[in-house]
C-alpha cells in the first residue's frame, strides 16, 4: 500500500514536469516566432534608419533611392516610335530602366542610352524581366532621333508633348531640380513605382549590381 507521503510527492512531482513541458513549450513557440519575424524587424528597422541609419555591410545601394517611392503613370496617348501609342500601364510587370531625353540627343544622351542597353544585357538570365523607356520631352516627332533609334531598335521610345511632359514634371523633380537637363537615369520597379535614380556620370557597373541584387531578390518582375 502506497505511504501518502510518497503518493503526495508523486503527485507534486508529476505536476512539476507538466509545469516545467508546458513552459518549455511556451517558450519553444516565443522562440520560433522571434527567428520568423526578426528578418521582418529588421528590415522595418534598417527603413526607418534609411540612408543615414545602421546599415550592413553590402547592402548599399550605388544608386540614390527615392524616399517614399513615385507611384508613376504614363500620359494617355503617348507615340511610340514603333507605331501607335505605349499603353499608360506600360510601367507595370517589368523592372523598367528610363531616361529623359531631348531631340538633340547629344554626347551625354547617346552614353546614357548605351548604357541603358549594357545594364540590361548584364541581367543574364534574368534580361526579361528588364526594359527600357526612352521619353522624349517636349516633342510630337522623332524623326530628328532616326539615327539614334536605328542603333537601338529593341527599345520602347516615346515622345511627350509639351503638356505630357508637363504632367510628369513633377514626379522627376528631385531636390528641386526637373529632369530636363539633368541627365539621369531612373530605375522604375514592376509596379509602377520610381524608387531609384542615378546621377549624370554614374558608373554603369553599379547600376549592373544593384539591378542584380534586385532581381535576385524579388519576387514581383
Amino acid at each position: 500500500m502506497n505511504h501518502p507521503k510518497y503518493t503526495h510527492a508523486a503527485k507534486v512531482g508529476s505536476t512539476v514536469r507538466r509545469q516545467r513541458g508546458f513552459l518549455s513549450s511556451r517558450q519553444s513557440l516565443v522562440l520560433l516566432g522571434l527567428l520568423f519575424l526578426s528578418p521582418m524587424l529588421i528590415a522595418w528597422i534598417m527603413h526607418l534608419s534609411g540612408q543615414q541609419g545602421w546599415l550592413p555591410e553590402g547592402t548599399t545601394n550605388q544608386g540614390v533611392l527615392v524616399e517614399p517611392p513615385r507611384p508613376l503613370v504614363l500620359p494617355a496617348g503617348t507615340p511610340s516610335a514603333a507605331g501607335g501609342v505605349i499603353q499608360e500601364d506600360y510601367l507595370r510587370g517589368k523592372w523598367t530602366l528610363l531616361y529623359i531625353g531631348a531631340t538633340d540627343c547629344g554626347e551625354t544622351c547617346r552614353t546614357n542610352l548605351y548604357h541603358l542597353r549594357q545594364v540590361r544585357l548584364a541581367q543574364g538570365e534574368h534580361i526579361k524581366r528588364v526594359q527600357r523607356l526612352f521619353l522624349v520631352a517636349d516633342t510630337t516627332t522623332l524623326e530628328p532621333l532616326a539615327d539614334v533609334l536605328h542603333e537601338y531598335p529593341d527599345m520602347t521610345t516615346g515622345a511627350l508633348a509639351p503638356a505630357q511632359s508637363a504632367e510628369l514634371a513633377p514626379l522627376f523633380m528631385i531636390d528641386g531640380i526637373p529632369a530636363h537637363g539633368a541627365e539621369r537615369i531612373y530605375l522604375i520597379d514592376p509596379l509602377g513605382n520610381l524608387m531609384m535614380y542615378y546621377q549624370a556620370g554614374a558608373d554603369p557597373r553599379g547600376m549592373i549590381k544593384d539591378l542584380k541584387r534586385l532581381l535576385k531578390y524579388s519576387r514581383i518582375g
